[in-house]
């Protein structure tokens, strides 16, 4: 089976018939997306396009299991719901394998908005919860947080020598 055509910055993994054919380490942050709602996919690809992440999508527990060990994970946004489990599995996966991914959950639009169930997911080692409307503020805030680095969408980069300009005023 040949290798579909597959954008390396927004991958679904269920597509990739060979992990190890995409060059891995072009970004400098990997964000892996675990839902089986096209909804928050399709949202949280746009609100991550103009960061230097690369994205993965694991509709799956068992994708998810897959990317985790061939990948070296930044951040992985997890919808409520997987094909084949929760964002609670994922999360008790992360916590066997002592993996110090954060993990944050995306409640999709047609989710309650529940504080209990905020509260749950902290309480169970959830690096943060965000509900819909996303906010590129929290995914910028949630990213810098997680990867423990700067990661800004050009559009809100200072242009070089502003800061001199600011200066001089």
């Amino acid at each position: 089976m040949g290798a579909a055509a597959v954008n390396p910055r927004n991958a679904n993994i269920s597509r990739l018939g060979n992990l190890e054919n995409i060059d891995l380490h072009k970004s400098p942050a990997t964000v892996l997306l675990a839902t089986n709602d096209l909804e928050i996919h399709g949202t949280m690809s746009e609100l991550l396009a103009p960061f230097s992440v690369r994205t993965v999508w694991s509709k799956g527990l068992e994708e998810v299991k897959y990317v985790l060990a061939r990948e070296k994970v930044s951040v992985c946004f997890c919808g409520f719901w997987l094909l084949d489990g929760t964002y609670r599995d994922v999360l008790r996966h992360l916590r066997l394998q002592r993996a110090e991914i954060p993990a944050v959950i995306v409640c999709a639009p047609s989710c309650p908005h529940d504080y209990r169930e905020y509260l749950a997911a902290l309480n169970i080692s959830a690096f943060d919860f965000i509900s819909h409307p996303y906010r590129m503020s929290d995914i910028e805030r949630i990213l810098n947080s997680a990867t423990n680095a700067p990661l800004r969408p050009p559009s809100s980069v200072a242009p070089a020598g502003a800061s001199e300009l600011r200066k001089a005023s």
